[in-house]
């Protein structure tokens, strides 16, 4: 993950920022929605359901989330924002402590507290790029410092618990070597582009580990027959996806901002349901 981390840095350095946008978006949309397009395949694992009436429940119930989240979006975009970011930021810490931690309501506020260092790490680092999109979907204009104080705040949130686990000897996990990723992140959020930066950590440190996560899980081993397995049993619900982003495209790709909105409305669509599902999961 460091080495493809630094190539893809490498990438910032050499390429220009239309190069960076056109891979961000391949990354984004393969390795970043598949992670994401085998939810109903691991509610059936996780709830030991097989036949068809439980498969369509749960693909009525995936649904109904994926609407409402679209309504929630269309009465109160700001409000909106701040559960995507929050529903965001739980699942990044989620995937990166799961294995090393034990649920409690305590780690639920770890995991988010981790999230959110991602998170406000890089918009503090393209506060020039993100507050307009802000802007551009709640209608208020953040100052930069609000995301400094969320950063410190979550930050300290985070290194408290860490402390307190580890003092309790609850943790394991190697301190020095979490900060170095996040100095890594610093470095990276810092040189590329929101968007180049955005992709370099969803998809090498978020969504390929849940791939991985996720096709041990069903298949009780990682290879090429059982990521090609996940692939398979994947692939429909991902072209749907695909498929409904392109006619978003096709209809509002000469409005930058109103476009930009409905992407990040899409996005918040698959990543509540999304969230809720890989949550159960890990507590099974």
């Amino acid at each position: 993950m460091i080495v493809l981390t630094f190539f893809f840095l490498w990438i910032t350095v050499n390429f220009n920022i239309e190069a960076e946008a056109v891979l961000a978006y391949f990354l984004i949309f393969t390795f970043g929605i598949l992670h994401g397009s085998n939810d109903l395949k691991l509610i059936q694992k996780t709830s030991s359901g097989s036949n068809k009436n439980f498969f369509l429940r749960a693909l009525a119930s995936y649904v109904t989330v994926i609407g409402l989240t679209v309504l929630f979006f269309s009465i109160v975009p700001a409000l909106a924002l701040v559960f995507f970011v929050l529903a965001s930021s739980y699942h990044f810490g989620e995937q990166h402590w799961s294995e090393n931690t034990r649920p409690s309501p305590l780690t639920y506020i770890f995991y988010s507290c981790y999230g959110l260092v991602i998170f406000f790490l890089l918009f503090y680092t393209n506060a020039d790029e993100v507050t307009p999109i802000v802007s551009q979907v709640t209608g208020f204009h953040m100052q930069p410092q609000y995301y400094l104080y969320v950063l410190i705040a979550s930050f300290a949130g985070f290194l408290g618990i860490y402390l307190w686990w580890y003092a309790r000897k609850k943790i394991k996990v190697n301190l020095v070597k979490e900060l170095f990723f996040l100095l890594v992140f610093v470095i990276v959020f810092k040189t590329a582009s929101l968007l180049w930066a955005f992709s370099i950590y969803f998809v090498v440190w978020h969504s390929i580990p849940s791939l991985r996560d996720q096709t041990n899980y069903l298949y009780g081993k990682v290879t090429k027959n059982t990521l090609l397995k996940y692939v398979k049993t994947s692939f429909v619900y991902w072209l749907v996806s695909m498929i409904g982003l392109g006619l978003l495209y096709y209809l509002f790709h000469d409005k930058q901002g109103l476009f930009l909105s409905i992407m990040i409305y899409f996005l918040a669509a698959i990543t509540f349901p999304h969230v809720i599902v890989m949550n159960r999961l890990n507590r099974t």
